[in-house]
């Protein structure tokens, strides 16, 4: 390969580059609005529960996670369908919330990684042989 090649692959991997920002920034923009939609439409962080009533399911209720010197928190829904499929949405909503925060974490350390790399690119293409 001749030196204009080198220098000739260098300037197109360049011109990828804020093509590939630009795509990335949209995703992670895409995942941020999407968690302040399921936000605002709210969150449910419990598990559901069952009374039963002769051995058949009767009662709903919402049991909220443990916090410490406090009794655990447990909410009584009862038979409605209505309210029944409205906590359900609320916990659906929180587990994809959950999912979409850690899709973003790990989208942000890929851009931490990537932006490590062309300062290091660039410093290495400043430094004189």
């Amino acid at each position: 390969m001749t030196k204009k090649a080198h220098t000739a692959t260098l300037i197109a991997l360049a011109d990828e580059l804020p093509a590939l920002i630009e795509g990335m920034e949209a995703d992670m923009d895409a995942v941020a609005s999407r968690m302040a939609e399921l936000r605002n439409a709210g969150l449910i962080y419990a598990s559901e529960f069952w009374r039963k009533d002769r051995g058949e399911p009767k009662y709903f209720y919402l049991i909220y996670p443990q916090v410490q010197g406090k009794q655990r928190e447990r909410i009584y829904i009862g038979r409605d369908q209505q309210k029944i499929a409205e906590a359900r949405a609320g916990i659906a909503r929180a587990k994809e919330y959950d999912e979409l925060e850690s899709r973003l974490s790990r989208m942000s350390g890929r851009a931490s990684q990537v932006a490590s790399a062309l300062q290091e690119a660039g410093r290495f293409l400043r430094a004189k042989a």
